[in-house]
């Protein structure tokens, strides 16, 4: 494909190296994300003041809003500088639109995930009721 479009070296390398760096940025990406995974500190049996508990679900999503956010800033900026191409400047915009497509995918699976298996929402309350 890359003898097809005429592709020097130095593209033909960025468009190489494109899989490795979306994987290495799935890795920080995660790593980042890890760190925002966390309740309140102290214990509610413990302090009077601790407030009510957090929803672990929420908890979690928080980590997953947080890499989802990071993951579409830094493949913007794989795209934009690995699968650049100056005889089809915008080339790049239809590589991380593919991304993104991605990324919204995976976002609609959890939402739509948590909307039936959540004891908050109706499918799972007219379960529950019928029982």
């Amino acid at each position: 494909m890359a003898k097809h479009a005429n592709l020097d070296y130095e593209m033909k390398a960025g468009f190489i190296l494109f899989p490795l760096l979306v994987h290495s940025l799935d890795l920080l990406v995660s790593t980042i994300a890890v760190y925002f995974v966390s309740t309140k500190k102290g214990h509610p049996s413990r302090d009077a003041s601790y407030g009510e508990l957090e929803d672990p679900l929420n908890v979690l999503k928080r980590g997953y809003y947080v890499s989802l956010v990071l993951a579409l800033l830094g493949l913007f900026w794989i795209c934009r500088n690995f699968l650049y191409i100056p005889h089809l400047p915008q080339a790049y915009l239809m590589f991380y639109c593919c991304s993104v497509v991605g990324v919204v995918v995976s976002f609609l699976f959890v939402a739509i995930t948590q909307y039936y298996t959540d004891y908050n929402y109706g499918p799972v309350q007219s379960i529950a009721s019928s029982s």
